[in-house]
């Protein structure tokens, strides 16, 4: 019994690391900085799953300490990534209105 959990574990973290492949493959290809960022946070969740199957599979406990502190800072960059993309979204939609006011302004004259 003891070797079909340690097959179950070692198949579920290949699956999970090939899950983390295919969401660095849309980090990087994203068509939108969205799509980056949510990969990102995919990417930092899926990471968190394969420590705390590491830690079932290695029996030792400490790793979901090591698991809970990852799984705060991922959270943590994934909220300033965002804040990050926000503010520049929207000083790239003030000036985009800044240009067609002045454009109006332009046509007017």
């Amino acid at each position: 019994m003891e070797n079909a959990y340690s097959v179950l574990y070692i198949s579920a973290m290949i699956g999970f690391a090939l899950c983390i492949f295919a969401c660095l493959v849309r980090a990087v290809r994203g068509p939108k900085t969205m799509d980056r960022i949510v990969a990102v946070n995919m990417i930092g969740t899926l990471s968190v799953v394969i420590i705390a199957v590491m830690s079932l599979f290695l029996g030792e406990s400490f790793l979901l300490d090591v698991d809970l502190i990852y799984a705060m800072l991922s959270f943590l960059a994934v909220v300033v990534l965002t804040k990050v993309y926000m503010g520049v979204h929207r000083e790239e939609e003030s000036r985009q209105e800044k240009k067609k006011k002045q454009k109006s302004k332009e046509e007017q004259i």
